[in-house]
């Protein structure tokens, strides 16, 4: 079985090196992808809801979902991962 990790922000699967983001020291990050890290920042600094809106369109809807179903698996899962997380 492969080692797959999920972004900590997106939930992107990271399966290359290609797909880490990088730490301030150009190694690369254990959490979090490129597109949502570099440099040991984030690229973006949105609000929960600004991220949740601004990526809905990334994540695939289920065979049955209705859209209100769809939209609150997504915000579910989101606000799981550790940089959304807030208990």
């Amino acid at each position: 079985m492969e080692n797959v990790k999920e972004c900590q922000s997106c939930a992107m699967q990271m399966k290359e090196v290609k797909d880490f983001g990088t730490e301030k020291n150009g190694n690369a990050s254990a959490d979090y992808c490129c597109h949502c890290y570099k440099g040991g920042d984030f690229t973006w600094k949105p609000t929960f809801e600004e991220f949740f809106e601004g990526n809905i369109e990334f994540w695939e809807k289920g065979g049955n979902e209705s859209d209100a179903e769809f939209r609150a698996r997504v915000r579910e899962e989101l606000s799981n991962l550790k940089r959304w997380k807030t208990a």
